[in-house]
């Protein structure tokens, strides 16, 4: 069977999308080696890119349903060009995904938050921290979806940490610009989850992901969104996976 083409949304920020691009090419060639021996293949990938600083702006105002409609204009350009696969480079832009799914209903999106959740289940784990955009801390659109697995999430509890969380997120992270003194604070901020509970934490932004290491926080598990997603889509496109294998368990 051919592989599946899969459809990325970037620009959501620019670094998430140079993320993606590299980690699915990586990780495709490992799954899929070389049909001539002389290089790994690549997946049949499209990306569309959309302006950042337009989606921090509505984030920001906290316009979700002009976010959405803003994100879906994105996507239609890649299921117009005939992606067999959605993946959305952002959790964040997942604020999207009820809107996507009923403009594209035969078009399937694979939701990060459904590939962390089994990377959270697959160690055993029930109560998570979540360290993400303040959309994503505060709104319930990927806590809800993880909760679908049976995961709890906490997320930082002063509105001044989320409000920092963000800034860092826009002003450093989103610009590629990685600071110690930055790293230190979100360190502090996953201590604080895991002393309210947290059994690991999820780096729920990309960018974050490239600031923090499971070596910064030893002694919590961390579930790199980001990085789950990316080898998810890899095993979709090569057909090795399904995105039903990923969806919440509708037995109970």
């Amino acid at each position: 069977m051919d592989a599946a083409v899969v459809g990325v949304l970037t620009g959501v920020s620019y670094v998430s999308g140079i993320d993606y691009y590299k980690g699915l090419n990586e990780e495709y060639g490992r799954l899929v080696g070389s049909g001539t021996g002389l290089m790994p293949k690549n997946p049949l990938m499209l990306m569309v890119s959309v302006d950042c600083d337009e989606y921090a702006q509505l984030l920001v105002n906290g316009e979700w349903k002009a976010t959405a409609e803003y994100l879906a204009r994105g996507v239609d350009r890649l299921v117009k060009a005939g992606v067999d696969v959605v993946g959305l480079a952002s959790n964040t832009a997942h604020i999207s995904f009820p809107l996507l799914q009923s403009l594209y209903p035969k078009v399937p999106i694979l939701h990060i938050a459904d590939c962390t959740a089994k990377a959270v289940l697959e160690k055993g784990l029930k109560r998570v921290g979540l360290l993400g955009t303040e959309p994503t801390m505060r709104e319930s659109y990927l806590k809800d979806r993880l909760a679908l697995h049976g995961i709890e999430t906490l997320v930082p509890s002063k509105d001044e940490d989320l409000a920092q969380i963000f800034q860092y997120i826009m002003k450093e992270l989103g610009a590629n610009v990685f600071k110690p003194d930055t790293r230190t604070f979100f360190v502090r901020q996953a201590a604080l989850l895991q002393e309210r509970g947290a059994e690991g934490l999820i780096l729920g932004c990309t960018e974050i992901e490239l600031l923090i290491r499971q070596e910064h926080v030893p002694t919590l598990p961390v579930f790199p969104s980001a990085a789950i997603h990316i080898k998810s889509l890899a095993k979709v496109a090569a057909r090795q996976a399904a995105v039903d294998d990923f969806l919440p368990d509708r037995k109970e």
